[in-house]
């Protein structure tokens, strides 16, 4: 008897923990996830998934080293995953109903601003997903590898290769 309450209220607190991640970190990764994305509903499903997987993992092996690199990586990981499913669905001809975007979607595709994601969306993965950990998650190049699993030094050479290719973009766009 004593166990199984022992076990509820360790739930109950992995739960508290993880809900107070989300109500911190989950805007913010919806956001990167669209970037990367380029898809509202999909980047909020990724960030779903990515806190769902750390409450399995936290529940199973305890915390993470640090759980807002482990939900970065996991989103990151996510939109690669969509991504390849986006590309095996066009490679297969099955079409995707775009959805209507919200009054936060409107306002960020201003004009300036959907020239700038459209240059962005030119960019390779890699370099497109450096430029937004470093830029909008303001993250350094530590955790911008940890987070991607490489170098530092590939952070820094694709940053600077991809903020000249962006550069280049946003000369032929004007």
């Amino acid at each position: 008897m004593q166990e199984n309450a022992a076990r509820t209220r360790a739930a109950d607190t992995v739960s508290e923990m993880v809900s107070e991640l989300f109500h911190r970190h989950a805007r913010m990764l919806v956001r990167s996830a669209v970037l990367l994305i380029d898809d509202e509903g999909a980047a909020e499903e990724v960030v779903q998934e990515a806190f769902l997987g750390l409450h399995r993992r936290w529940t199973k092996k305890g915390p993470p080293d640090s759980p807002e690199a482990y939900l970065r990586t996991s989103v990151v990981n996510g939109c690669r995953s969509a991504m390849r499913r986006r590309r095996a669905a066009v490679r297969a001809r099955v079409h995707h109903r775009v959805p209507e975007g919200s009054a936060e979607t409107t306002a960020m595709l201003r004009h300036e601003q959907a020239e700038v994601l459209a240059c962005l969306d030119r960019l390779t993965r890699r370099q497109r997903e450096v430029l937004v950990l470093r830029y909008f998650l303001d993250l350094d190049d530590h955790q911008i590898a940890a987070t991607l699993r490489v170098s530092r030094g590939t952070v820094s050479s694709t940053i600077s290769r991809a903020l000249r290719s962006l550069e280049a973009l946003m000369g032929e766009n004007r």
